[in-house]
């Protein structure tokens, strides 16, 4: 996948749709939130955020949507609070379609996947408590149904920060 991300030219687009992700790698992070630690991205951007911050320097549209039912989990207020609020200050364009405020659109499948530059696609495959296994770069994909899955969900979703700001409940402070 750094290949991937590396070499996109045009667009970058990940769609998150599973009920729960519980990614043992940040555990310790997500103590630390829930904790009331600050934020360790206050001090240092990530290489996610740099890549993120270069390609859409270079006019590389960076974007996801993340699917899921509200109210958020833990780990997704986590994921909202100390990721997304950071990544779209550095150009990701982060979208949220919360199914308990407004109907999951007809046909939007549960996928996650990345969508390089509308021709590469990088299932990512994940265990039934959300952990992650492994990407999967599929030798011969249907782009018109990931285009089409990606369309769907950004048609359908709200921008993180107008999300975020009419949810202070979810606000760890």
């Amino acid at each position: 996948m750094g290949a991937l991300f590396r070499s996109a030219a045009s667009s970058v687009f990940r769609l998150e749709t599973l009920p729960v992700y519980n990614p043992a790698s940040e555990a310790d992070k997500l103590r630390a939130y829930l904790s009331g630690e600050p934020c360790p991205k206050d001090r240092e951007p990530t290489p996610y955020m740099k890549r993120v911050a270069d390609q859409t320097r270079r006019g590389i549209d960076c974007s996801r949507v993340h699917v899921f039912t509200g109210p958020p989990t833990a780990y997704l207020r986590y994921e909202m609070e100390w990721g997304y609020a950071y990544n779209s200050r550095c150009g990701e364009r982060i979208l949220l379609l919360d199914t308990a405020e407004q109907p999951r659109p007809e046909g939007l499948r549960d996928e996650d996947f990345w969508l390089f530059d509308d021709t590469h696609v990088v299932r990512m495959h994940y265990d039934d408590d959300g952990e992650f296994r492994h990407p999967e770069l599929l030798t011969a994909p249907d782009l018109t149904h990931y285009r089409a899955q990606r369309d769907l969900a950004v048609a359908n979703a709200v921008v993180f920060s107008e999300y975020w700001e009419a949810h202070p409940e979810y606000h760890r402070s």
